[in-house]
């Protein structure tokens, strides 16, 4: 069951690190690389592609209740329109994760203990065209909620963190989804003049 919830990150921001005693000092940033979002049957939004992109998440703090707090910031660079669409003036940014939140010494926690996934922050990102007719696409990312005050005691640790960015007004739906968190590997031409796998 998919829950709807923002939240504060207490402890430690942890994408892609290795377990609590490895590391338990937050690190003061994450970036996550953006690339062309692939559904089943190629790139899941056509009518779009880019040149690159990031989400930068920075690290965050309890007690500080985070109702519309500055997460961090996220863009896309060298927006191209390949269809009839043109350039939208903005695309919306979602991050999503699995929050676990840690032990209440006080016991007035009511998610103390527990799992919850979905969407904890959002960008409305605005896009400028440049004199080429491409875009750059910018927003600052909010948390979309905030934590309960009898929680600002517990530690909360967001895994599988998710960064998707849509055209404006299209989360969810997978047709309009431009860029997804992940890594691109260029492909390269084998040098078949010294005999390279792979060629004829």
């Amino acid at each position: 069951m998919r829950k709807f919830v923002g939240t504060a990150l207490a402890a430690v921001v942890l994408v892609g690190v290795g377990t609590a005693s490895a590391q338990t000092r937050n690190t003061a940033f994450s970036r996550l690389r953006m690339v062309r979002a692939q559904c089943t049957t190629g790139p899941c939004d056509p009518f779009f592609t880019f040149g690159g992109g990031s989400a930068l998440i920075r690290r965050a703090k309890q007690p500080k209740m985070v109702t519309n707090k500055k997460l961090g910031k996220v863009r896309i660079l060298e927006l191209q329109a390949l269809g009839p669409p043109s350039i939208p003036a903005s695309l919306d940014a979602s991050v999503s994760g699995t929050i676990w939140y840690g032990d209440d010494f006080n016991a007035v926690c009511p998610l103390a203990n527990t799992i919850v996934s979905g969407e904890f922050a959002t960008s409305t990102m605005n896009c400028v065209l440049a004199v080429d007719g491409n875009a750059k696409c910018s927003g600052d990312l909010f948390f979309t909620n905030f934590t309960p005050p009898a929680c600002s005691d517990v530690s909360q640790v967001i895994q599988n963190v998710t960064v998707e960015i849509y055209e404006g007004g299209g989360v969810g739906t997978p047709e309009k989804r431009i860029a997804n968190f992940g890594i691109n590997i260029i492909g390269k031409l084998p040098d078949c003049a010294s005999g390279g796998s792979g060629c004829p």
